[in-house]
């Protein structure tokens, strides 16, 4: 029995490193497979999502609500939904979902009026950016059409570089970028046109 006892001992022992072993084989193997599907799995996720997104402080539907100076109504504001990012060093207004924006006179007459499927107002800088399917049409009924179109309340002047179309009764303009206005298409120039023009002969 003793033979037999010390056998058994001097196998164990012996058989001891090698299970020592293998288990820090398998450790290390485990570790290299988690690293690996770990960095593989971090450069698959596009930036854009890593990243984290800005969360408004506020968030409203249906938002409609009228712009006063001086005590006088400016404009008037309708959007399906409204994001406010007040806490930014340049606070904004964004509307994903797109907007209708009319402009009235000192009569509160409506004088233009602007929609399009996305939109930004910029508080400080005073600036309205609206992009996609962007329309604008003045109390005349002069129609703006383009893709992108910014709008400086300051300055009283709005512009695009992108294309731009304009029905003007008859005539049918279309420009190619550089397009500047006043927000009521009294005045408005292009640096590139093309286009259909009657003209009243005497």
């Amino acid at each position: 029995m003793k033979t037999e006892n010390s056998i058994n001992r001097k196998s164990a022992e012996r058989s001891r490193p090698l299970v020592l072993l293998s288990q820090v084989v398998l450790i290390l193997s485990i570790a290299i497979l988690l690293f690996a599907c770990s960095s593989k799995v971090a450069s698959d996720i596009p930036s854009d999502l890593i990243t984290l997104k800005k969360i408004p402080s506020v968030e409203a539907f249906n938002f409609e609500t009228y712009y006063t100076d001086s005590s006088i109504v400016r404009y008037f504001l309708k959007t399906p939904r409204l994001l406010i990012f007040d806490q930014e060093k340049s606070p904004y207004k964004e509307f994903p979902d797109g907007f209708h924006l009319q402009q009235f006179d000192n009569h509160k007459k409506i004088i233009s009026e602007l929609s399009a499927n996305y939109g930004k107002n910029f508080e400080i800088e005073q600036k309205w950016l609206a992009t996609g399917n962007v329309v604008m049409v003045n109390v005349k009924g002069d129609t703006l059409r383009t893709e992108e179109l910014i709008y400086l309340i300051k300055e009283d002047k709005i512009y695009s570089e992108k294309f731009v179309n304009i029905k003007q009764g008859d005539q049918d303009i279309n420009g190619t970028g550089g397009f500047e206005s006043d927000s009521q298409m009294k005045k408005w120039a292009f640096k590139k046109t093309s286009g259909h023009i009657y003209v009243i002969e005497k």
